[in-house]
């Protein structure tokens, strides 16, 4: 029986925690989770009372809709900042809601929100890249540098196109140079898991953009060829 009293988050004691995952059960519930993430994982930062919430994360991230996916969330932004130590303290309600966050990745979603959802699902495996890099998929474009001469690079990978730009790229300014998307049959590890899953939940959009993020491209600079993901990666 965990004594929330004893542990804290953000504002203090977590004595309120209970109170909070009880209004979940009520509608409209968007103020519980607002104030479970403020409280549990504030601006990124969590705290003893936030892997103690993994257990009852799971128990709603069994739900189907709206519950269920921000429960997962939650629960994957906490994951991802777990040393090795926490995450062997709280391996069963990790592993519980891995299993959950991988059947939730192979059914559709948005697509902004299936990207959220990948990247829990990285969260929960221990891939630390992953489960924050593939934000820029939400967003159409990825920050990375020239491997050559270090030159900024702009990567569009959504409604705008698929190429990569020196500098800051503004809608309206000339596309640069095309983007070279990777096989799916070449894809391995995370990657090829990523858009297996997208592919099978029928995120056609996203699973597309994954082969350009694991593809390469061209700094327009210096004419060298790089790996988008392995730019990207660097930064993480």
């Amino acid at each position: 029986m965990t004594d929330w009293s004893q542990l804290k988050h953000a504002y203090g004691t977590a004595e309120d925690i209970p109170a909070l995952f009880e209004r979940i059960d009520t509608e409209p519930n968007d103020e519980a989770w607002s104030d479970l993430w403020s409280r549990l994982c504030h601006q990124g930062t969590v705290y003893p009372a936030s892997f103690a919430s993994l257990a009852l994360l799971a128990d709603l991230g069994a739900e189907t809709g709206k519950d269920g996916d921000n429960a997962l969330l939650l629960a994957g932004a906490i994951a991802a900042a777990a040393d090795d130590e926490t995450r062997d303290r709280h391996g069963a309600s990790i592993e519980r809601l891995r299993t959950l966050a991988h059947a939730r990745i192979r059914r559709p979603a948005e697509p902004a929100l299936y990207v959220h959802l990948l990247q829990t699902a990285m969260a929960l495996d221990g891939v630390p890249v992953w489960s924050s890099a593939l934000e820029g998929l939400a967003d159409g474009n990825v920050e990375a540098f020239c491997p050559e001469c270090e030159m900024g690079v702009f990567v569009s990978i959504g409604e705008t196109g698929y190429f990569s730009a020196v500098g800051d790229w503004e809608p309206g300014d000339p596309q640069g140079s095309p983007l070279r998307p990777a096989a799916p049959a070449d894809l391995e590890g995370p990657a090829r898991l990523l858009h297996a899953a997208a592919s099978e939940a029928g995120a056609d959009t996203v699973a597309l953009a994954l082969t350009y993020l694991f593809g390469d491209g061209t700094c327009g600079e210096c004419g060298a060829e790089f790996s988008i993901a392995g730019q990207v990666a660097e930064q993480y």
